[in-house]
C-alpha cells in the first residue's frame, strides 16, 4: 500500500471545523478533479472515494489526524489493493495505481493550502 501525506494549513482549517470536515473537503476535491486525468470517480459515505478507471475499481480512503508541532493538519490518502488477484491482474493494477497516485498528487498540489507531499510505502 502506498501513502501520501500532505499538510492542510490554518487557512483551511480555519475554514472546516473538525478533521472529517477537512477529509471530506479532500475527498470533494479527488471527486471533482480527477476525472481531468481520466479517472471516473464517485464520492463515497465519509473520506471515501470510489475511482475507477478501464473496468478497474481502485477504492482511495482520505484521513486526517491531530495537527503537528507547526499545528497544521496531518492528511493521508491510501489505496488498499486486492490481495487475492493474480499476478497479471496485480501488475495492471499496479500501473493505474501508478497512474493515479501521480493524478492525485498533481491534483492536491493545486490547492494552495495544502502542501509537504511525501509518498511512504507501507
Amino acid at each position: 500500500m502506498r501513502t501520501l501525506k500532505f499538510v492542510a494549513n490554518s487557512e483551511i482549517q480555519s475554514e472546516k471545523k473538525n478533521n472529517q470536515e477537512v477529509q471530506g473537503y479532500v475527498a470533494q476535491l479527488l471527486t471533482e478533479k480527477l476525472s481531468a486525468h481520466g479517472f471516473e470517480t464517485l464520492a463515497q459515505s465519509g473520506a471515501q472515494v470510489a475511482v475507477s478507471v478501464d473496468d478497474h475499481a481502485l477504492p482511495l480512503a482520505v484521513r486526517c489526524e491531530t495537527p503537528n508541532e507547526d499545528g497544521y493538519l496531518v492528511c493521508e490518502i491510501s489505496s488498499y489493493p486486492d490481495e487475492e488477484q493474480d499476478w497479471l491482474e496485480r501488475i495492471t493494477e499496479q500501473s493505474l495505481l501508478n497512474q493515479l497516485a501521480q493524478a492525485v498528487e498533481n491534483t492536491l498540489k493545486e490547492d494552495e493550502r495544502l502542501s509537504q507531499f511525501k509518498w511512504e510505502e507501507h
